[in-house]
């Protein structure tokens, strides 16, 4: 990598963590396990391309069931009642003092992080890791690879154009829209204008 180009990495859902009080939110240990808390195999990935890399990199420490952390902090689903077509009852009746300890505890301690990191860091390329389900709605997904962008399509356009050379099935936009006002990437990245993007990778190709 040149050494102009000063790299973060982040990975938003990089951990299924629950503290014990929370009692899984009322899922069972097999859920845990799942997408539906977690991108499943990204930690491994962010942490073996940040090294191979030499970047600097954040971390999500909390599952996405307790508070996701590529939201907007008014976001509905910043705390969703409903993942994957399943209830999470330790989220139903939230009370007001228990969504601000998440959103301060959990929440603004990741980005407070991603915002140190950039602003010690001199950080000039952002790149968002996250990993998708092959089976979706009963139907096998044949993209390996989503790049996904918001109106600032400048890192993005050169992945894709360089996925797409090895013949490599990989979707723009797809499997998920890149667009998402209050995301990590648009308030850390779009709104300074640093280049940035985000992969998606099929989670069975991260699973060895």
């Amino acid at each position: 990598m040149p050494s102009s180009v000063k790299l973060l990495i982040v990975a938003d859902h990089a951990s299924n963590y629950i503290p014990k009080k929370y009692k899984n939110l009322g899922l069972t240990k097999k859920d845990i396990l799942t997408h539906k808390a977690y991108d499943l195999g990204v930690r491994d990935l962010a942490i073996n391309l940040s090294n191979k890399l030499d970047s600097q990199l954040v971390l999500g420490e909390y599952s996405r069931l307790l508070i996701d952390c590529n939201r907007d902090i008014n976001d509905p689903t910043l705390i969703s009642v409903i993942s994957d077509r399943k209830l999470i009852l330790g989220n139903k009746r939230i009370t007001k003092k228990e969504r601000n300890h998440r959103i301060n505890k959990m929440y603004k301690t990741y980005h407070e992080k991603i915002n140190k990191k950039i602003l010690e860091k001199q950080i000039n390329m952002i790149i968002s890791l996250h990993s998708f389900n092959p089976i979706f709605k009963g139907k096998k997904r044949s993209l390996k690879y989503g790049i996904l962008s918001n109106q600032d399509r400048r890192l993005s356009d050169l992945l894709l154009n360089e996925l797409r050379k090895g013949k490599n099935l990989v979707g723009d936009n797809e499997p998920y829209k890149g667009s998402l006002k209050g995301d990590t990437l648009f308030k850390h990245a779009l709104k300074r204008s640093i280049h940035h993007s985000l992969i998606e990778i099929r989670n069975d190709l991260l699973s060895n």
